[in-house]
């Protein structure tokens, strides 16, 4: 992978000042906040970074006061880059005993392929192997992907991109009961205390709906897969949230949720044109998945009586030219799940949810 990760470049940064003196022995090195702020990263970033330069000798890190230049650092002998950012699989002669599980719901989207991509770099990184479940969005296919996972030998942990109605699942929840090392990604279950990794979704829905009633924009519709998931119920908590703190009435008309059964039917196109010429008088759309964003904007400007100059946005990169839209950061997601997943791994067990931080990309 070309990329240099995240923390990657922290680790490089501290370590080139210890090697040109900037940083002398015993120094203090900068706080975890002081590097969050330089690097705009999640401090579990900032952690795998200094747990590398810890390992290498080059620094100290003392409870309470804060991670010191170890005093003779120039004796250590040190390589030019290091993979152990993450915790390592334990050494065994039996590489079968080294596996991770990572259940998805699909390859369809791109963010999944962005995580799948990362996550498998992450793991083997650390010392595992990956192994792949898709559940093409059945709960018990899910539910099977769990068992055969827990009972093959040598699978430390897994990673769960819950289906898309994220209804209960009795495996999941034992799981959880059971403290097997897990956590969810991208979406996870409401009733399962556990590790989550999840984007700010609440917040990137709110900064463009923000943006667009400040821009004089009041017949806004939300276009969206159905409410059924903690992800789209959060980004549509958010629309509306903006919508409150502007104190402008909200026509909740204008929201298109696409029933599962549609979605599932391939009928989702035919139902978004019907709403569209169901609403000719909108100024904008905020579609809630980039998947949505290609249909509503095939509409709009196929389709005869729609409106083409009508604004389109979207959460996630529609891949479409000039189109506006909210960034995750699949890769920093896919660091953190296998960082928290790992810790599990390693005996420590203090759920926990962890919220990566989107960008607004101007079209």
């Amino acid at each position: 992978m070309n990329k240099v990760p995240l923390y990657k470049q922290i680790y490089q940064s501290i370590k080139d000042q210890i090697i040109s003196g900037e940083l002398r022995p015993k120094d203090r090195v900068p706080s975890e906040q002081e590097f969050m702020d330089e690097f705009m990263v999640s401090k579990i970033t900032v952690k795998n970074a200094l747990a590398v330069l810890v390992d290498e000798g080059l620094v100290t890190r003392i409870q309470g006061k804060g991670t010191f230049v170890s005093p003779n650092p120039a004796s250590v002998t040190v390589e030019t880059t290091s993979s152990r950012s993450l915790p390592v699989a334990p050494v065994m002669h039996n590489h079968n005993y080294n596996y991770i599980g990572l259940i998805i719901p699909t390859m369809k989207t791109k963010v999944i392929q962005r995580l799948v991509d990362y996550v498998e770099y992450y793991v083997k990184e650390a010392g595992y192997q990956l192994v792949l479940h898709i559940t093409r969005e059945s709960s018990h296919e899910e539910s099977r992907a769990v068992e055969q996972l827990t009972n093959t030998q040598g699978v430390r942990g897994i990673i769960v991109f819950p289906t898309e109605d994220e209804s209960y699942n009795e495996s999941l929840l034992r799981l959880s009961l059971d403290k097997y090392p897990f956590v969810f990604i991208d979406r996870y279950l409401r009733n399962i205390d556990t590790y989550r990794i999840t984007s700010d979704n609440w917040g990137g829905a709110y900064e463009t709906v923000d943006r667009l009633l400040k821009e004089g924009h009041r017949q806004i519709a939300l276009i969206s897969p159905d409410n059924t998931n903690t992800t789209i119920e959060d980004r549509t908590h958010g629309f509306e949230k903006a919508y409150i703190d502007s104190n402008i009435p909200i026509d909740k008309s204008l929201w298109c949720h696409v029933p599962i059964d549609i979605l599932r039917t391939g009928d989702t196109s035919a139902y978004v044109v019907k709403f569209l010429h169901q609403h000719p008088h909108l100024t904008a759309v905020f579609a809630l998945t980039a998947e949505m964003a290609r249909l509503t904007r095939h509409a709009l400007h196929e389709e005869e009586g729609l409106n083409p100059h009508t604004l389109l946005v979207s959460f996630d990169d529609p891949e479409i030219p000039g189109i506006s839209h909210v960034l995750q950061d699949e890769e920093q997601m896919a660091l953190s799940a296998v960082s928290l997943l790992l810790e599990q791994c390693n005996g420590q067990y203090t759920p926990q949810r962890v919220e990566i931080p989107v960008r607004w990309v101007q079209g």
